[in-house]
């Protein structure tokens, strides 16, 4: 039970995390780029589902490799996506 709770937990900080490094620097593309980061909302609407169908045809525990690479998607992200880079002035 307290892991399931911590998974919501930890899921509740990530999209705000996401958004704010995805935009971060963009300049005059910032619109663009927060359109596209709020469009990726859909994943959401589109794996459930599909995880539904390979949990139909596959198995369950086979459908849980599917928000598992979403969540590879992130920690990559997180781990290499984004670098703090030095400012010389």
């Amino acid at each position: 039970m307290r892991s399931i709770l911590s998974i919501n937990f930890f899921m509740s900080i990530m999209f705000p995390t996401i958004f704010a490094l995805g935009v971060k620097d963009l300049g005059t593309q910032t619109k663009l780029g927060s359109s596209l980061i709020i469009m990726a909302i859909v994943g959401g609407a589109l794996v459930p589902p599909l995880m539904g169908i390979i949990a139909d045809n596959v198995g369950i525990q086979q459908s849980m490799f599917l928000p598992f690479l979403c969540f590879l998607t992130v920690i990559y992200f997180g781990w290499k996506g984004y670098e703090i880079k030095s400012h010389s002035s």
